[in-house]
């Protein structure tokens, strides 16, 4: 049989349930209160992971990359103090003139993004595969910026005249690639470029590793010559008709097997002769498109002499056949950890 009440009963229950609800109340918003007190406030414009979401789209204004972020349970900021300069080798013999057109046939078969830390005076070198599948900028028939691609990397400089707008286009889809990082300048070089560049160094010197039976018989597999005018060019850039792999993977490695050569002879050249770096610029100049002012060219070639090279790195990822050409697929998590260890510093 139930119990019942009576009214001056009821009012002390319903007295005591609220002043409980109450007291609830409080204790958890003092509890919240002194966990929100302890942890590390997210600053304004900070992020909370790297994402491309919220990068700029085509057209809009750049804002540089997100200055704080949270990854991996820790706050990290931009590292402000970097400099960085996108190398680009341009599949055109030679340079084309300045026209008014909003495509061109020349894509970038070579992507080279140099950082330079002035911390500890260090140079490292992302070399990006030609063959990404990334988000590429394109515009419509009057030039109006209309979205994004997805396609190949080195598609991207084939949107514009071929010159600069073609190098910006560029340089947006690596910095949006790369979760909105921030490159400074560009340098892009027609191929025309490659036997001048090699006998100002009075040429470089690799241990050939690949069979290029039919294609060049000045190079062979096993042996180390020094590349001339006449061969390096193919050193470099062969890959459809190689023997033991058509990849371009295979040809990154023999590009990176030849920039340490480079990059060693440019550095003796600048120590034997301190006007080697002027006298190169004037011998690529018409080879050459780039946004650097002479200061900020010296002031890399400064870099270039001066710091230590930390290594030539890829990205890690697949490449998988297309419906017509290879494809190279990035693994996300692996390019976030990249770009946070080379782009940004633990901010504790």
């Amino acid at each position: 049989m139930g119990r019942h009440w009576s009214r001056r009963q009821r009012h002390l229950a319903y007295a005591l349930a609220a002043v409980v609800l109450v007291a609830a109340a409080v204790g958890a918003y003092l509890l919240f209160s002194r966990l929100e007190l302890a942890a590390d406030p997210i600053p304004e414009g900070a992020g909370t992971a790297l994402s491309r979401n919220d990068l700029p789209s085509p057209g809009e204004e750049e804002e540089g990359a997100v200055p704080f972020l949270f990854y991996g349970g820790r706050k990290y900021v931009y590292n402000t103090e970097l400099s960085t300069l996108l190398i680009l080798g341009i599949d055109d013999p030679v340079l084309g003139e300045e026209v008014v057109t909003l495509r061109n046939s020349s894509q970038s078969d070579f992507l080279l993004l140099a950082v330079f830390d002035p911390a500890d005076e260090t140079c490292i070198f992302l070399q990006l595969d030609r063959n990404t599948m990334c988000d590429v900028p394109y515009q419509d028939s009057f030039g109006k910026p209309m979205g994004y691609h997805y396609e190949q990397l080195a598609l991207a400089h084939t949107y514009g005249n071929g010159l600069a707008p073609s190098c910006e286009n560029t340089v947006h889809t690596v910095s949006r690639l790369l979760y909105g990082i921030t490159i400074d300048n560009y340098l892009s070089l027609t191929m025309d470029a490659i036997p001048v560049l090699n006998d100002l160094v009075g040429g470089v010197t690799v241990t050939v590793e690949d069979d290029f039976t039919g294609i060049d018989d000045t190079l062979v597999k096993g042996e180390t010559v020094t590349l001339t005018a006449d061969n390096v060019e193919n050193y470099v850039r062969s890959r459809m008709r190689m023997v033991d792999d058509d990849s371009n993977e295979a040809r990154m490695r023999r590009q990176r097997t030849y920039m340490t050569g480079l990059f060693s002879a440019m550095s003796a050249a600048m120590k034997r002769d301190p006007s080697f770096a002027l006298d190169a610029f004037g011998a690529l100049e018409k080879s050459m498109v780039t946004d650097c002012t002479v200061d900020q060219l010296s002031a890399y070639v400064d870099r270039f002499d001066g710091y230590s090279v930390g290594g030539i790195f890829t990205l890690e990822g697949e490449t998988r056949m297309g419906e017509v050409y290879q494809e190279f697929y990035v693994d996300e998590e692996a390019l976030k950890k990249l770009v946070m260890d080379v782009f940004y510093t633990p901010a504790d």
